[in-house]
């Protein structure tokens, strides 16, 4: 009797941990289903924060871009052209702060570039409004590059030899999209939003200011990130004149 009764309760626990495990289970989505999703939702978002790295003009680059994905207001920060800069557009105006080694990069090493970059460095400068166009065009150009099913690195996450697996990213639920070559890589939220979280190795076809961002983490979207024009920004005719 004992024996009998000792084996119903293994069995009743069993069945009951069997029971929890298929609830607690979630099945993974097509990759193509979870792509298509995430792409629909990164086409709505009105404002983003994401952090990048890559290359620009072909040399290390890694950087922070917040703001309107129309491009005002935005930031831009972090480090290019072998040197340290910060970028702000509001109302049209673009502004930028960065040290001499990136203007040094950035403008040759002339002797007018050097006495331009001495006069520039670490100092916020407002640039002429034609020169506002590349950096403002970013966040635009990435979203347009995410929902382009003829990108090639979409194709290979659309592809239905591409994986999905369960797998935080930095700290949030996450389902893994993985191309059949492992090469790209795209988390997204478990949300039925598929929120994009993160990718790597995935790449754009190309913009005009030669940026090329292989991993970007999707910080945060639609929300107001209180972008203002910095103080004491000086026009760059102004710091010519002396």
């Amino acid at each position: 009797m004992k024996l009998r009764s000792t084996a119903a309760a293994v069995a009743i626990a069993a069945t009951a941990t069997m029971g929890l495990a298929a609830c607690g289970g979630e099945e993974a989505p097509k990759a193509k289903d979870a792509w298509n999703a995430s792409q629909e939702s990164a086409g709505k978002y009105k404002s983003m924060e994401v952090k990048a790295s890559g290359k620009s003009n072909g040399k290390p680059a890694s950087f922070t871009i917040k703001g309107d994905v129309d491009g005002d207001p935005q930031t831009l920060s972090g480090e290019m052209e072998g040197g340290k800069m910060e970028a702000v557009i509001v109302g049209s105006k673009s502004y930028i702060k960065a040290d001499s080694a990136y203007w040094k990069s950035a403008m040759g090493n002339s002797g007018a570039s050097s006495a331009m970059t001495s006069m520039m460095a670490d100092k916020w400068v407002e640039s002429p409004e034609s020169n506002s166009g590349d950096t403002s065009d970013t966040l635009k150009d990435l979203v347009k590059e995410l929902k382009d099913d003829n990108n090639a690195s979409n194709k290979k996450l659309l592809s239905d030899k591409a994986t999905v697996t369960d797998e935080k990213v930095d700290g949030k639920d996450a389902w893994k999209i993985e191309s059949e070559d492992k090469k790209v890589k795209a988390w997204v939220s478990k949300e039925d939003s598929r929120d994009v979280l993160k990718v790597e190795g995935w790449e754009a076809k190309g913009s005009s200011n030669g940026e090329e961002m292989t991993t970007v983490n999707f910080v945060s979207h639609d929300k107001d990130y209180g972008i203002k024009a910095p103080s004491g920004a000086k026009k760059m005719t102004d710091l010519i004149k002396g």
